[in-house]
């Protein structure tokens, strides 16, 4: 009997698998099967690839283990077509063999024959999985041409690590008969186009995703993990600096050297709501630019001093057709606006230029700025102290000084993906680092910068003709949070 319930055991691994709390909650993602497009976005040695093909199991033989007791395994409603797509040593070293000790079968239990077939289809390893309860499986590269992903409809794709967009787009084209599509990945290669399109823009998209670091696989730290704390830190220890935050914290890789790294989009984003001129100042910096687009920034501060980025515009013109569209911004949100900075450069006239500066001329069209700072290190140190928050567990211990409203997407995109100067080349390491932020894409980030660094503050509300502020004038304050 013992013998034979370890023969069982062997023969049908998927009934005894154990995901840690992660991969739990990317599990349940999946079957819950609301969005189209469901990721787990994690450090190398969390388990992505073993959910990964427990849910495929899961799909093609029906609920296994409680873990996965989610509409989407009782009853999948696409096509049994399906296709995983990744690297081809991944796919030959580790796809295959873990499909092979995961994949169970209806009369697993009772016969030891392989419940599905394998063919290489001319490739140097096994390109389709046949079950024998109906699905026919491929495997393809993402180094192959794209024109070959566009064949067959499809009930899944299953994507382990990041891929090509062109190969992402040619897959999408076959889930016209409805399909679902599963992502594995430490975001190195390929993996700033993912944040862009699916990531970023993740509302208009049905994309829904799970993170984790490798200390979410520690038997020590994490939920049922399965890594020694000890040895997590020698892999850490081993990583270079370039990859660490994709390899061990599941950051992209894009994004190595933020700036400003306390950032986030789950804490710091927060949905917008009206601006009431009794319950906030509101500040505004300009940042102009003779060739590229103009980026100014509305902030808002209220009695507490907390902040918030409550608005944004970037535009290409004339001067007095800004004039006009930052007027317009600041009359429909009923700002009350304290202060207005602008780049230092905007004053600076041109011996070779009659017309005056940029700041003389919004000063002739009624917007009066003062120049803002140069400091940009004091800027950055500024800004992360705004950003730095505390939690334990779920709860805030510290909030953060500062709030973004989601209506404001290239602020948000720009302190994400504001990184600092690195060497390049084989010499990189011999040189001491730079310490100075890329100069592309940060306009909103200076503007904050300069923002900050002003101190605002909130001021009371005092209507014309009063002399007083408003709350000494006897009218009723509202309780909300936001005053």
């Amino acid at each position: 009997m013992l013998q034979e319930k370890e023969r069982r055991a062997a023969s049908n691994q998927a009934r005894h698998y154990i995901p840690n709390g992660k991969a739990e909650e990317f599990i349940k993602l999946v079957g819950e099967g609301k969005n189209f497009i469901s990721m787990f976005i994690a450090a190398n040695g969390v388990g992505k690839t073993a959910a990964g093909v427990n849910i495929i199991a899961n799909i093609c033989y029906g609920i296994q283990n409680d873990f996965f007791n989610y509409p989407l395994f009782k009853n999948f409603p696409y096509l049994k077509r399906g296709r995983i797509i990744s690297d081809p040593t991944t796919l030959k070293e580790k796809i295959i063999p873990e499909l092979k000790k995961w994949f169970p079968g209806s009369d697993a239990e009772r016969l030891p024959e392989a419940n599905f077939e394998t063919a290489k289809e001319g490739k140097n390893y096994e390109a389709k999985f046949v079950t024998n309860t109906g699905w026919q499986i491929d495997l393809m590269s993402n180094e192959q041409d794209a024109k070959e992903f566009e064949s067959v409809d499809l009930g899944f794709a299953w994507f382990d690590e990041p891929a090509p967009e062109a190969i992402f787009k040619a897959t999408v084209s076959r889930g016209r008969m409805g399909m679902i599509m599963i992502w594995t990945m430490t975001p190195l290669s390929y993996s700033a186009w993912i944040k862009d399109q699916l990531i970023d823009m993740a509302n208009d998209k049905g994309v829904g995703w799970v993170e984790a670091e490798i200390e979410d696989n520690c038997i020590d730290h994490g939920e049922r993990g399965i890594l020694e704390h000890e040895n997590i830190l020698k892999m850490i220890a081993a990583y270079d600096e370039d990859e660490l935050e994709s390899r061990a914290f599941g950051k992209f890789g894009h994004l190595v050297g933020r700036v400003h790294k306390a950032f986030s989009r789950k804490i710091h984003v927060i949905k917008s709501f009206p601006v009431d001129m009794r319950k906030f100042s509101v500040y505004h910096a300009l940042d102009p630019h003779p060739r590229e687009p103009d980026h100014a920034m509305w902030l808002a501060v209220n009695k507490y001093g907390t902040k918030y980025i409550v608005n944004e515009l970037v535009t290409k013109g004339l001067i007095s057709d800004l004039s006009i569209r930052i007027q317009d911004i600041e009359q429909v949100g009923n700002y009350r606006i304290e202060r207005r900075i602008i780049d230092p450069s905007a004053y600076n006239d041109d011996q070779h230029n009659e017309k005056p500066s940029v700041g003389s001329r919004l000063s002739d069209l009624g917007l009066n700025y003062i120049k803002g700072s140069k400091d940009l290190q004091a800027g950055i140190k500024r800004t992360n102290d705004a950003l730095d928050y505390e939690t334990k567990g779920t709860l805030f211990v510290r909030e953060p000084e500062l709030f973004v409203f989601d209506t404001c997407p290239i602020a948000i995109k720009q302190l994400e993906e504001y990184t600092w100067q690195e060497h390049k080349g084989k010499s990189k390491d011999e040189k001491q680092a730079k310490g100075k932020p890329r100069d592309k894409n940060d306009h909103q980030c200076e503007n904050l910068h300069r923002l900050l660094l002003t101190e605002p503050e909130f001021v009371p509300y005092q209507p014309q003709g009063s002399g007083m502020p408003f709350n000494q004038m006897g009218w009723e304050q509202s309780l909300d949070p936001y005053w």
